[in-house]
Order: structure tokens, then C-alpha cells, then sequence
């Protein structure tokens, strides 16, 4: 009865030991429902706790310093054109981009897990123990005729799979355009 009860805590802790393969893919749909693997994509990875404090504290500085901003488009038309407002239509505009959410989350500071990179299909493999829970931050750019689109992808990875779990980062994971006062970790 010893022996069944030592086995069966020993392949418990085995099992908590073992490593979980994430094999993921990066990609854009794009606007005629293309697949588009985005290659060669650096992907940050994060431990979700530290990164959801370090998050919040942005969701914070954007609900006290971000809140009635004048539309960005306004505000560079403002600068553009001169005149008594072009001084304060700098300096809104200079707030404007600091409370983007792209801006907030890349200038969130904290230790990297590790930086992984996609192949030239978009795939990405990475290990994770199962006991972890993780948050990958990626940021690419892709040539779309004679303008570049720019995408800030934020997924968590969460505790599933046994031995592998598959993970997609897609246009369900951009942030660019979300504020980041709606998005919940």
C-alpha cells in the first residue's frame, strides 16, 4: 500500500515537473480574408502576474491622465496649421501618443521570461512549466502597397494541455486600437 501511495506521488510530481510544449502561429487576416503568417517576429514572454500589475498600473495612469483628450486627427491638424494654438496642440499631441495603447504597453519595464522568434511561417514553439501562467507580447509591421501597417498583438497563454497545447495570435489578440482601459488579463 506504501509502495502504490510513493508511486502515485512521485508520477504527481513528475507530472507538475514536466514541461508543457506551446507551438504557436502568428498571423494577420487580411481585409479579403487572406491568411498572412507574419515571419520573423520577435515575441516577448512575460510572467502573467508581474505583467498584469505592471498593466494595471498603466490602465491606471491612462484613467487619471487620458481621460477627454482632443481627437489626435484634430490635434495634428491644429500643429499644422499654425497659429496662437500651435504650442498647446504640440503638447496634446505629445499626450495623445503617450496614453495610446501601444505606447503604454511597450513601455511597460519588467523581466522577460524570454524573447522567442517566429519562423519564416509564422510558428513559434516555446516551453512553459505547467505550473506558470504567461503573457506573450508581440510587435511586427507589414508592407501593404504604399503604407505599413503596424500590429501590437498581446495573448495569455493559459494552463492548459497535458503535454502540448497549440496556440493562434491573430487579429483577436491586437490591441492597437482597443483602449487599454477595456482590455482584461
Amino acid at each position: 500500500m506504501i509502495k502504490i501511495l510513493l508511486i502515485i506521488i512521485v508520477a504527481a510530481i513528475a507530472y507538475l515537473l514536466m514541461p508543457v510544449t506551446v507551438n504557436g502561429t502568428l498571423y494577420v487576416v487580411s481585409n479579403s480574408a487572406n491568411v498572412v503568417p507574419m515571419p520573423i517576429t520577435q515575441i516577448k514572454v512575460y510572467q502573467l502576474k508581474e505583467f498584469r500589475e505592471a498593466f494595471y498600473q498603466k490602465q491606471n495612469f491612462a484613467n487619471q491622465q487620458c481621460m477627454g483628450l482632443p481627437d489626435k486627427s484634430e490635434v495634428e491638424l491644429a500643429y499644422l496649421s499654425g497659429g496662437p494654438n500651435r504650442e498647446s496642440a504640440k503638447a496634446n499631441y505629445k499626450l495623445i501618443v503617450a496614453c495610446e495603447t501601444t505606447t503604454l504597453i511597450k513601455e511597460i519595464q519588467i523581466p522577460l521570461v524570454e524573447t522567442i522568434q517566429t519562423n519564416m511561417d509564422g510558428e513559434f514553439t516555446i516551453s512553459r512549466s505547467r505550473l506558470d501562467s504567461l503573457v506573450l507580447v508581440a510587435e511586427g509591421k507589414r508592407q501593404v502597397g504604399l503604407s505599413t501597417e503596424e500590429y501590437l498583438w498581446l495573448r495569455v497563454i493559459p494552463k492548459d494541455g497535458l503535454i502540448s497545447q497549440k496556440l493562434e495570435i491573430n487579429n483577436g489578440n491586437l490591441v492597437n486600437d482597443i483602449k487599454i482601459q477595456s482590455i482584461q488579463l
